[in-house]
């Protein structure tokens, strides 16, 4: 994927500008976006949805998106690299979300989700108050996630297997045990 091919067939001609910035972590390089105000993805540069996501955000916004950093990504990158050196377990720079009220719920949600702990489709779906039958829906919006890692899909999983990831299970598994080994140390 060529980022500056991607954001140049995406962008609006609009005045607002998007900022857009690419750093390396741990198990990748990361690909992330922001205004002056929020975070509006953060997803692997290999991810499946990646175009897809910039192209809902320019649609949704009606940016143009530039190739920079800016002071909100400077922070992300900061938080980023305090979560993979085992000293941050929760996100503070502001993001926005677009999705259906399902999807926000299921997000708001994951963030709940303890660090170093995971939990089932099934079991997020009955603490929303649906059936366990809702997992599917449930993990469609883990699929829809544009702000991997700040909003923790990976800490859900299928009963019985690691469940999909669109980042690729094995990055869903080294996120897990990344978290499970920081606690273990920490108690």
């Amino acid at each position: 994927m060529n980022l500056s091919d991607i954001i140049k067939r995406h962008s609006r001609k609009s005045g607002k500008l998007v900022y857009v910035y690419k750093f390396n972590s741990p198990i990748g390089s990361l690909i992330a976006c922001a205004d002056q105000e929020y975070i509006h993805l953060v997803c692997f540069e290999d991810s499946k949805n990646c175009e897809k996501m910039l192209k809902a955000i320019a649609d949704k916004l009606n940016c143009e998106y530039v190739e920079e950093t800016n002071k909100i990504l400077e922070v992300l990158e900061y938080e980023i690299q305090q979560y993979f050196d085992g000293k941050l377990k929760k996100f503070n720079v502001p993001m926005k979300t677009f999705g259906t009220e399902l999807q926000k719920e299921v997000w708001e949600k994951l963030i709940e989700i303890p660090y170093g702990t995971t939990q089932t489709y099934g079991t997020l779906a009955k603490e929303m108050g649906r059936s366990a039958s809702h997992s599917r829906a449930v993990g469609a919006a883990c699929g829809a996630n544009a702000h991997i890692i700040l909003i923790p899909c990976h800490r859900l999983v299928a009963a019985g297997s690691g469940g999909g990831f669109s980042c690729g299970v094995d990055r869903k598994e080294w996120l897990i045990n990344h978290e499970k080994k920081i606690s273990s140390k920490q108690e």
